[in-house]
């Protein structure tokens, strides 16, 4: 089982970065063929289509995984639970598809006033829609253990997108339109695949309300944690560019897009440890498994973001985006803010292992009314750099007291001694690259740090286990 779960965690992971990478892929494109203001239109149509996205959803991806395995021994059951599921997705995504293209022009004028609203909304609309159905697959893939379809799928979607996306923008050359118009296209075919996969798990029978009310009662508080998170993220992108301009939201963009990597490193192992953690929960060793996992996850994140640090602003440079290199001036606090982030997503199954999931989107909207309101009142003070320190404050402060709100469900303990080193290693190596500058000389010094630092944990620091020394070098040895 073990074994089983290191190989999915590999397939989730190059399967979720596949899935979140295209905006790397493309960042040399769209540099060279969006102006920086048209990043920033980009940056809230398609915050808006996310909005969307969380919206359309309902929560059902993590409720497919969470009922699952109570209806693992029946599969007539769980198909009619999916059916049920899936049939209200449809019907209730066309009525907030007509709600929305009737309400759109207030919307749009409020975000966003001077763009063509008429140009992108039906684009937009369309994409959320699109969206919504092939996640349900993917989660059908997580909880059945079929990674490698999971990694062909978010295969598939890449090039997909990537060919899609690049037709519009650089070779139509529509400028943001492409980018939107792109992203709607993609999704068509995803779409269509996405019930031709359907056949196997649905049953074309009337709704199953009982079922139907278990999946809206564990689902909903998710969906309203999503339009949370999108909050947290997206609302100030709105604030940015009402206040700073479009300027500034498009090197917010980027910047967001660079420290996005951590998450979708941590979205990923969560995406294999959510089912695997299901699956194992009542032994009495993983409590212990957990905490350590945890400690040892945090401390990966930190030398990600370390390396991101220390070796981004050359890789700007090389790929011509000198406009965009004073982003390292608030960078890292972005990098740390997204480190929590990924730790949250980690935690908090402790909370919906429950099933009382009403407290995570709590938690959520306490955090985002206070990092919101600081953000509000210190953005033309501290501009940039003061909403990245703010989101550092608040993802740390969701992950604390997501963690507290959790023990008392499931208890796990991280250890001391992990949680120490991680923090001295990170703000250890963060201070070298803020002291220094960005010269070849530098650039020697930081990755000489770096490289002590990391090998410092298995040789100096007391950061791993004898017992996880041996099992690391067994599995090194198996490879």
């Amino acid at each position: 089982m073990e074994n089983k779960f290191s190989k999915n965690v590999s397939l989730y992971t190059i399967g979720q970065f596949l899935a979140q990478a295209l905006s790397f892929v493309l960042l040399p494109i769209y540099i060279s063929q969006l102006s920086i203001d048209e990043y920033g239109i980009v940056a809230v149509f398609m915050a808006v289509g996310t909005f969307l996205n969380a919206l359309m959803q309902y929560g059902f991806s993590p409720t497919i995984m969470r009922y699952y395995f109570e209806f693992k021994k029946d599969s007539l059951k769980f198909k009619s639970f999916f059916s049920s599921l899936l049939l209200f997705l449809f019907g209730g995504n066309l009525i907030i598809v007509l709600l929305i293209y009737i309400t759109h022009n207030f919307i749009y004028e409020f975000t966003l006033s001077s763009a063509d609203v008429s140009t992108y909304i039906y684009y937009v609309i369309g994409y959320s829609f699109l969206y919504t159905f092939p996640l349900l697959n993917l989660s059908l893939f997580r909880v059945e253990g079929q990674a490698k379809k999971y990694f062909f799928f978010n295969l598939a979607q890449f090039f997909i997108s990537f060919g899609v996306i690049y037709y519009f923008v650089a070779i139509q050359q529509d400028g943001a339109l492409g980018k939107i118009k792109g992203e709607f296209w993609a999704r068509l075919p995803l779409f269509l695949l996405s019930f031709y996969l359907y056949r196997k798990y649905f049953i074309l029978k009337k709704l199953d309300f009982v079922y139907l009310k278990k999946a809206l009662k564990f689902g909903v508080p998710l969906m309203f944690q999503a339009l949370l998170w999108w909050s947290l993220y997206r609302l100030d992108y709105f604030l940015i560019e009402k206040e700073l301009g479009s300027t500034a939201l498009g090197l917010y963009n980027v910047a967001f897009q660079i420290s996005f990597i951590v998450i979708t490193i941590g979205i990923a192992y969560s995406l294999a440890w959510t089912p695997h953690f299901f699956s194992i929960a009542k032994e009495k060793s993983t409590p212990e498994i957990y905490g350590n996992l945890i400690g040892n996850f945090f401390m990966f994140l930190s030398i990600v973001s370390i390396g991101i640090y220390f070796m981004g602003y050359h890789v700007l440079e090389l790929i011509g985006g000198e406009q965009y290199l004073v982003i390292f001036d608030f960078l890292p606090w972005l990098l740390i803010g997204a480190i929590f982030q990924s730790g949250y997503y980690l935690i908090q199954q402790t909370i919906q292992y429950s099933k009382k999931t009403w407290s995570i989107p709590a938690i959520l909207g306490l955090g985002i009314f206070a990092g919101f309101t600081l953000e509000y009142l210190l953005i033309n003070k501290f501009e940039l750099a003061g909403i990245s320190i703010i989101k550092v404050i608040t993802f740390s402060a969701i992950f604390v007291l997501t963690y507290l709100k959790g023990q008392s469900y499931y208890k796990i303990k991280i250890p001391r001694s992990k949680i120490i080193i991680t923090l001295v290693v990170l703000i250890l190596n963060f201070s070298i690259g803020y002291v220094l500058d960005f010269s070849a000389t530098s650039l020697f010094l930081k990755l000489f740090a770096f490289i002590i630092t990391t090998l410092g944990l298995w040789f100096f620091f007391p950061f791993f286990s004898q017992v996880e020394k041996t099992t690391i070098l067994k599995k090194l040895k198996r490879t």
